[in-house]
């Protein structure tokens, strides 16, 4: 589920979907970041999820452990909670 999301963000087409799913001012946020950051947001929002997959602690784990059990789709939540993670981060 995550770990097949975040194999395929490679493919064309599959992070500017999970971009299509945000809510707006999420994806605006997350637009805004990857401009910044001279990407685009599809290649940001691969670029984030692999980071937060190789970097993150075991408690921001636990918590996205958390929104998964909670979620109709794991997975597509998972990308929901890091990508609204990285864009709230300072």
């Amino acid at each position: 589920m995550l770990g097949d999301l975040i194999a395929n963000l490679d493919r064309p087409g599959v992070a500017a979907a999970v971009l299509e799913t945000l809510d707006p001012p999420l994806a605006a946020q997350i637009e805004k970041r990857a401009a910044a950051e001279a990407m685009t947001p599809a290649d940001f929002v691969t670029g984030v999820v692999r980071d937060f997959v190789e970097r993150a602690d075991d408690d921001l784990w636990f918590q996205l452990l958390t929104v998964m059990r909670k979620a109709e789709d794991p997975g597509l939540a998972a990308i929901h909670a890091i990508l609204r993670w990285v864009a709230t981060a300072p």
